[in-house]
């Protein structure tokens, strides 16, 4: 109960405004850079943690006096799903974070890429045939962010519709009925790719895993890997383009310079990361010991949930806190820090690189169709729910 009751307020806190943190996370950044979210009273009492501060989320996320798995509470407690890697600790996560990460060499990223940027200009040239005003959530994000993810992991094309849209309804639908149907349809099909790579391993990630490691991984592993890096990238990946793309038409003038002069700003997409922040949160992290983290005295058994908006906010303290993409060397902590950094960082970069720059050239003029209507975002994580634009 102790982590559900804190992830609960911590959905609370990171509700956003717009772009920003909200009025209830900026409170706690206001205190300092480690905040109390819930304690429990009498001996040996836990207390859960906020870090909203730049140098504590990295040194929460990259010390080894931290637990990643869930130790107490609720009906997931000391449980770890297979494969699902930011729920392992050391020695068990290194082993199977070398054996995925034999999928993400740089030779394999470089020989991925054009086939990232034939995506991109495809659904770019069906949005264009299609003209406006065009949704750019179901018609940009999503597409792109699935087939790029579905190719990498060698998921026929003919399916990829389909599992998308279980994906996406397991996170989604307002029914609970609905979500479990449609989760119980994602993970029966990702079972399939398992058992079939394992039989006939292909040229793409999971065949990778499979030819290379395949004696040492397990069944439960292979596929609850595939579904981790299905899930947690192809979410995150859309997420990320409808915020860009949102972004984008707020600040036209900026983008422009992206556009003609992308010479002038190397650092762009790390200053786009930086401020968009589509994961806000982590995970808890339980202390193994007592441990100072900046001027905080956290005991063994606490929780530390680690804020990564707020984090990024701070990191450069401008007073209105604003958007430069021409920032020069922007440092975030968008994909984590420390042994769980997300291991999928080259390739969604490659899709950012690629999706970014390429609609900033397609849709120069590219606008707001009803300026009047608030944008509804979904709960925490970074979720527009629509994005109605014209050209």
């Amino acid at each position: 109960m102790f982590e559900e009751k804190n992830a609960l307020r911590g959905t609370e806190i990171h509700r956003r405004e717009r772009f920003d943190p909200g009025p209830e996370l900026r409170s706690l950044m206001a205190e300092g850079r480690m905040s109390v979210l819930e304690a429990e009273e009498g001996p040996g009492g836990r207390t859960g943690w906020l870090a909203t501060g730049y140098e504590e989320t990295r040194q929460v996320l990259g010390s080894d006096k931290f637990s990643a798995k869930l130790l107490f509470g609720g009906t997931a407690a000391g449980r770890i799903w297979p494969g699902f890697l930011n729920q392992y600790d050391p020695p068990e996560h290194t082993r199977l974070r070398r054996m995925v990460a034999s999928a993400f060499t740089f030779r394999r990223m470089q020989d991925f890429r054009p086939k990232i940027e034939a995506i991109v200009e495809a659904t770019l040239d069906d949005i264009e045939a299609t003209g406006g005003p065009v949704d750019f959530v179901p018609r940009f994000a999503w597409p792109v962010a699935t087939t790029v993810i579905c190719d990498f992991l060698g998921i026929p094309r003919d399916d990829q519709a389909e599992l998308s849209r279980a994906l996406h309804a397991s996170r989604a639908e307002r029914s609970g009925k609905r979500r479990v149907a449609a989760g119980n349809k994602y993970w029966t099909y990702m079972g399939q790719i398992a058992a079939k790579t394992r039989r006939d391993p292909g040229d793409d990630m999971f065949g990778a895993v499979v030819r290379e490691h395949g004696d040492d991984i397990t069944d439960a592993e292979l596929l609850g890997v595939a579904a981790f890096v299905m899930g947690a990238s192809g979410d995150q990946v859309a997420r990320f383009l409808a915020a860009g793309a949102w972004l984008m038409v707020e600040h036209p003038e900026q983008f422009a310079v992206l556009r003609d002069e992308p010479e002038t700003v190397p650092d762009w997409l790390n200053e786009v990361a930086r401020y968009l922040t589509s994961d806000e949160k982590t995970t808890p992290r339980i202390a193994r010991e007592d441990v100072y983290i900046g001027d905080r005295l956290v005991k063994a058994g606490d929780a530390v949930t680690c804020s990564l908006l707020a984090s990024n906010r701070r990191k450069f303290p401008d007073p209105e806190d604003r958007f430069d993409i021409t920032r020069e060397k922007p440092a975030h902590v968008t994909f984590g820090h420390g042994i769980h950094h997300c291991l999928g960082r080259p390739l969604a970069e490659m899709v950012f690189r690629a999706a970014i720059p390429g609609l900033a050239h397609r849709f120069p003029t590219l606008r707001l169709a009803e300026p009047d209507r608030e944008i509804k975002l979904g709960p925490p994580p970074f979720d527009v729910e629509a994005l109605l634009l014209d050209w």
